[in-house]
């Protein structure tokens, strides 16, 4: 062999050496960015899941807030109904105190009256309940 064969044999062994290092390091590189493409893609899945479950909540606030909203209207009227009821109740009550502070008419007294009312001698107590009444126990 001559010095040209030994050299072109070197240098196509470090040729060969260096091609084989440069591709353990691409090799290596693809599997990191594999593996990171993996975790973005579970990062991707996740906030995919969530604006999904945020469109759910958004879902549910509208259905709220129609509800809450309907419940108003309905309170809206009820209130305005016992209002009215409030101030007819305060105009009966203020024509029943004037007439119950007026006198009672005659003709009316004396068609109710009776003695156990209008008389204290006779009106008389309820019956007095004997001892002897009630049986001994046992």
């Amino acid at each position: 062999m001559n010095g040209f064969g030994l050299a072109g044999g070197l240098g196509a062994a470090l040729i060969v050496s260096c091609s084989l290092w440069f591709a353990d390091h691409a090799l290596q590189a693809n599997v990191r960015y594999a593996e990171a493409n993996e975790g973005l893609a579970a990062q991707r899945d996740g906030l995919l899941d969530a604006l999904r479950d945020m469109g759910d909540v958004r879902t549910a606030l509208s259905n709220i807030e129609r509800n809450t909203r309907a419940i108003n209207s309905t309170l809206d009227g009820q209130t305005a109904q016992l209002n009215r009821n409030l101030a007819e109740l305060k105009r009966t009550d203020e024509k029943t105190n004037a007439y119950l502070a007026e006198l009672v008419p005659v003709a009316l007294g004396l068609r109710y009256a009776r003695p156990e009312t209008t008389d204290p001698v006779a009106y008389r107590s309820g019956a007095v309940v004997q001892p002897g009444a009630v049986s001994p126990a046992g």
